[in-house]
């Protein structure tokens, strides 16, 4: 595999070896699907081991409506996924300046191009834009948001 540095990632997830093995048998879609939730799950394990608290005490100011009947609060992984979509995840954590406006803007880019990629559409994705996707999250969030 061309993008370097990913071998390191090897004990983050069990979605690293997915991404991998989807990046080389060139099943780019499912790569992209997969590296996304490896960024993602360490982006949430962030902000559950490092940041909660700010987390959620911004959640409110940042998204007033979700707390209309009733105080919110993630507690646990699953939480971010049932309580909260992964874009109000990043705009929340942006917020709380949990990451800076760049991550976030990278983040939000790489939601947008995973959402291409996992659901039916007429975009082409071959090798290069899978590398260019894996190298920038893994760079700019695995590597950065520690």
């Amino acid at each position: 595999m061309a993008v370097r540095g990913l071998e390191r990632l090897a004990d983050c997830s069990g979605h690293f070896d997915e991404a991998l093995k989807c990046f080389e048998v060139g099943a780019f879609r499912a790569a992209i699907v997969m590296t996304w939730n490896l960024a993602y799950h360490h982006f949430c394990d962030f902000i559950l081991t490092k940041r909660l608290s700010d987390f959620n005490a911004r959640w409110p100011a940042v998204f007033q409506g979700h707390h209309s009947k009733g105080a919110k609060a993630i507690a646990k992984m699953d939480d971010f996924g049932d309580l909260l979509k992964e874009s109000e995840v990043i705009r929340i954590a942006k917020s709380a300046s949990i990451i800076s406006n760049d991550v976030a803007r990278i983040l939000d880019d790489k939601l947008g191009r995973r959402n291409s990629a996992a659901h039916p559409s007429g975009v082409k994705i071959e090798q290069l834009q899978a590398e260019e996707f894996i190298d920038d999250l893994v760079k700019n969030v695995v590597l950065k948001v520690v």
